[in-house]
């Protein structure tokens, strides 16, 4: 089990990374309680633009929906994709080939659902390895979208949480520090997340958490260590508590990392969800 810290970003990421990466248990009790003290001032609330924002990222799905709704819905926006891309093409033979592509896309949505039934698959030391627990009826749809991969989990039938992987190439040269506040700037001020590694005794950035707004609880997670991906994560507010600490207890356990690297950093460019092009619309703003 981790111990999570929080700490205002006032205080600066530099020194946490410093403390992370010299300081054991002992050595970083004091410098806690000092950076504690400090920490007084609270993130100033969001702003409507904000709040707007993070309920945007949910969309087009909606917390609650079982598998098939958003099968539906992935469904309903790819038909509705190719059905302009038709009224478009004039050549019989490319319309075709635009018809099969849309039955290969429309069966990757449905095919990629997983079911966390006690089997063991590559997921289980993965990107997403502590996002989900076996035989806990737990589930998963896997979308790619055009600059990232979005991972859908359920539990009990019903969605509740949200995993986006952002495509590594948008951000090559950039640090934690950088993509956090490209965040920042979209959905407002966050706090820093500290956890001590249980069979390391170090102390480590865990995430950057946003304060819950409704329904919609964010966080940013650093995963470039061993993927080469930053990402988002949000997460149904009342799941928090009830499912997200469950899986805490199997979270920082040391590194990770596996042959799936590859799939989850690879981009593809044959979706039209709203948010697909996020990254781009925070980096031009840059």
């Amino acid at each position: 089990m981790c111990y999570l810290f929080a700490m205002n970003r006032t205080l600066g990421r530099v020194g946490v990374w410093i403390l992370s990466v010299s300081l054991g248990l002992g050595a970083a009790a004091p410098a806690f309680a000092k950076a504690k003290a400090k920490a007084k001032s609270k993130s100033p609330p969001p702003s409507a633009q904000n709040i707007r924002a993070i309920a945007d990222l949910a969309k087009p799905y909606k917390w609650g929906m079982s598998v098939d709704e958003v099968v539906k819905v992935i469904n309903d926006e790819v038909h509705a994709k190719y059905v302009e891309l038709l009224s478009k093409e004039t050549d019989v033979y490319k319309q075709d080939l635009l018809r099969k592509e849309e039955k290969e896309e429309l069966a990757k949505a449905k095919e990629s659902l997983v079911l966390f039934d006690g089997k063991k698959s590559g997921w289980d030391t993965s990107l997403i390895d502590h996002e989900f627990l076996q035989r806990n009826d737990e589930s998963m749809l896997v979308r790619w979208e055009p600059l990232q991969r979005r991972f859908l989990f359920f539990i009990h039938n019903k969605l509740y949480k949200q995993f986006v992987a952002f495509n590594a190439e948008k951000f090559k040269g950039k640090t934690f520090d950088d993509f956090a506040k490209m965040m920042e700037d979209r959905y407002g001020r966050s706090e820093m997340k500290l956890a001590t590694m249980k069979t390391k005794d170090e102390v480590v950035v865990d995430h950057l958490e946003w304060a819950p707004q409704g329904a919609f609880t964010l966080w940013a997670i650093d995963q470039t260590s061993f993927y080469g991906n930053f990402c988002l994560k949000l997460i149904d507010t009342p799941m928090v508590a009830l499912v997200e600490k469950a899986h805490s207890d199997k979270a920082m356990k040391g590194p990770r990392g596996n042959a799936l690297i590859d799939a989850v950093t690879k981009p593809e460019t044959n979706n039209t969800d709203p948010n697909a092009n996020i990254v781009d619309d925070i980096l031009k703003k840059k």
